[in-house]
């Protein structure tokens, strides 16, 4: 809605829903949240969109909440499913092969470490669990672990 009302409809409306939209991250990043210790260290994937939107200070700002909490980005690019694209037949092998690049090594030898990987990103985590067998969680999965006192803010790898 931020990035996409301002083409559909250019004016003064656009703006006003715009400046009106946050992402998960930036609207907790300011917001004080009572967070047990976790994990030493997580793994983190951004979402493309959202790099290009806010850039990674929000996520990274919301996650340094966590007491103790290392903060490991990383600098993957892409996933390899840009949206659709890495779910379309004819792209398979070249989603396979970005994700392969960096992504896919990094989050298995996270996961083989014990160290959760986060990740926004809807595709991107689908794209980790498809070619890992790693469930990556979204930054309010991790967090709402360590809100409610169930368990160490990751589930296992699968």
């Amino acid at each position: 809605m931020r990035d996409e009302s301002l083409c559909l409809e250019p004016g003064e409306r656009a703006d006003r829903v715009a400046q009106a939209c946050f992402t998960f991250e930036e609207f907790l990043a300011e917001r004080p949240l009572p967070l047990r210790s976790g994990p030493e260290q997580v793994l983190v994937h951004g979402h493309c969109h959202e790099k290009s939107l806010v850039g990674f200070g929000p996520l990274r700002r919301l996650l340094g909440q966590v007491p103790g909490l290392s903060i490991r980005e990383l600098d993957a690019g892409c996933c390899g499913m840009a949206g659709a694209f890495g779910y379309e037949v004819e792209h398979y092998e070249m989603s396979q092969a970005i994700g392969q690049r960096v992504l896919f090594p990094a989050v298995l030898q996270a996961a083989g470490e014990g160290i959760p990987v986060v990740a926004p990103g809807t595709s991107c985590r689908h794209q980790v669990l498809e070619a890992t067998g790693v469930r990556s969680l979204h930054p309010a999965e991790f967090l709402a672990g360590l809100l409610d006192g169930q368990g160490p803010g990751a589930p296992p790898a699968n």
